[in-house]
């Protein structure tokens, strides 16, 4: 019967402030953004500094790493890293330029230029221009039909005409007239 009641109390308490509307000043409010904003700086700058060490500690053992080898390792180790750079920037200018050229080929085709990224993932010039090749011929065979079933009217019915026959609707109406 206790526990009856105390449940009750409960239910009542948690109704009662439920009910009841906060109302915020317009300085708890901009405490309470103040309050968030720092902690959002806080934690930045913390994400910051530690990306921050991480380069300096991965710069410090590249350092003492190369410090550790002969001149002919620092040279053969430099021109590995100058190879790697190279060959990154040339892979990107590559990509660049495969996509600019897949985007002309499809404006040349009529066809939407948005497609150009998806169609660089193939990789291959030779494969591109077959694909746009194909994707060209495939449209164009799609609207044709839509045209055609569009254009599409019933054919004419085989039968005597009502026009110059008895029952021909404009000599009903010009006899109205002679009349």
């Amino acid at each position: 019967m206790a526990e009856e009641t105390q449940t009750q109390e409960e239910v009542e308490t948690t109704e009662n402030t439920t009910q009841a509307p906060t109302t915020y000043t317009q300085a708890q409010l901009d405490s309470e953004a103040d309050k968030r904003a720092a902690k959002a700086l806080e934690t930045a700058k913390a994400k910051w500094e530690a990306e921050q060490a991480k380069a300096l500690e991965d710069a410090k053992s590249e350092g003492a790493r190369l410090a550790k080898m002969s001149a002919d390792e620092k040279a053969q180790e430099l021109e590995k890293q100058r190879q790697a750079a190279l060959d990154k920037r040339e892979a990107e200018l590559n990509q660049r330029e495969l996509s600019a050229s897949t985007k002309s080929l499809l404006v040349d085709k009529g066809l939407p230029g948005e497609l150009a990224d998806s169609l660089v993932a193939l990789g291959d010039a030779d494969k591109i221009k077959a694909a746009v090749e194909t994707l060209g011929k495939s449209i164009q065979e799609t609207v044709n039909k839509q045209v055609e079933t569009k254009l599409q009217t019933d054919p004419p019915k085989n039968g005597a005409s009502a026009l110059d026959g008895a029952d021909d609707p404009f000599k009903k109406i010009m006899a109205q007239y002679k009349k």
